[in-house]
């Protein structure tokens, strides 16, 4: 069984509370858990993390895989090795996307020359349509066509 250890939100709307549990990773995101680890709460200052550590090692030790924001978590809270926050990618906003993508575009006028099997595969499917305009028409293609009137 292969086992992740993941949060599981409880709480209401914009009061956010997790559970720090066990599920099987194979099974449904909502399928069963298998044990509960602690808690951790992010609207109290600071935030509280409560897990237990016995457990939580041994289930490390039997393959569990904690998820990135547990395993910060567990980092913090001294159970693991601390992981190095300047280290991890960080997700761009909206705005640094559009600027990204724009400048990619800017960059593709410059390189407007066509590579060799673009231009390769233009020819094959231009041949395809003239076949397939030349079955509409009565059957024959231009080839057998040329090749009667070299005999």
């Amino acid at each position: 069984m292969a086992a992740k250890i993941k949060l599981q939100r409880r709480g209401t709307k914009n009061k956010p509370f997790y559970r720090v549990i066990v599920q099987d990773e194979s099974g449904a995101p909502v399928s069963n858990i298998v044990e509960v680890l602690g808690t951790y709460n992010p609207m109290v200052e600071p935030s509280k993390f409560e897990v237990d550590k016995e457990k939580t090692l041994a289930w490390i030790k039997n393959g569990a895989t904690p998820t990135d924001k547990v395993r910060i978590l567990l980092g913090k809270a001294g159970i693991l090795e601390p992981v190095d926050l300047a280290s991890l990618t960080k997700r761009k906003s909206k705005k640094e996307e559009k600027a990204a993508a724009e400048a990619a575009g800017k960059e593709k006028p410059a390189e407007e020359g066509k590579a060799e099997g673009e231009v390769k595969a233009e020819a094959k499917v231009e041949e395809k349509v003239k076949e397939e305009k030349a079955e509409a028409k009565g059957g024959q293609t231009e080839e057998p066509a040329n090749k009667e009137a070299e005999k």
